[in-house]
């Protein structure tokens, strides 16, 4: 009953085609020109409390370093503080006590190399 209420009177996300290279994208960190790892991220939606009759994007996105660390994965949605980073093709990490605090370089990898990577690092869609 639940469902078919939400799928009757919610309506689908408002189209933004500047998310899809997120949708499965990976791009790779460098700092100083030397790779530091990769971030690998999906696109979804949900219904917010402050708009509840449109749903809205959110992207969920994880980054592996280059010594085989797995952050745990994270979210962005609007007004979207990391998306905005990321297009702008840098990305700031700041994790608790972390050795990789800072700014890094980001860019997308195109679709073959993205995958190959993505498998490569072990990154599979539960740590979405």
């Amino acid at each position: 009953m639940i469902r078919s209420f939400w799928k009757k009177h919610v309506k689908p996300p408002i189209p933004d085609e500047t998310l899809d290279p997120f949708e499965g994208g990976v791009g790779v960190l460098t700092k100083d020109g030397v790779e530091a790892g990769h971030i690998a991220s999906v696109v979804g939606h949900f219904v917010s409390p402050l708009s509840l009759f449109q749903q809205t994007w959110w992207v969920w996105y994880i980054v592996v370093w280059a010594d085989g660390t797995h952050e745990l994965s994270q979210e962005d949605y609007p007004p979207w503080i990391t998306v905005r980073e990321l297009q702008a093709g840098y990305f700031e990490f700041s994790g608790h006590k972390s050795p990789h605090n800072g700014r890094y370089e980001f860019a997308w990898l195109d679709a073959d190399e993205g995958a190959a990577t993505k498998e490569k690092l072990g990154i599979t869609d539960e740590e979405f």
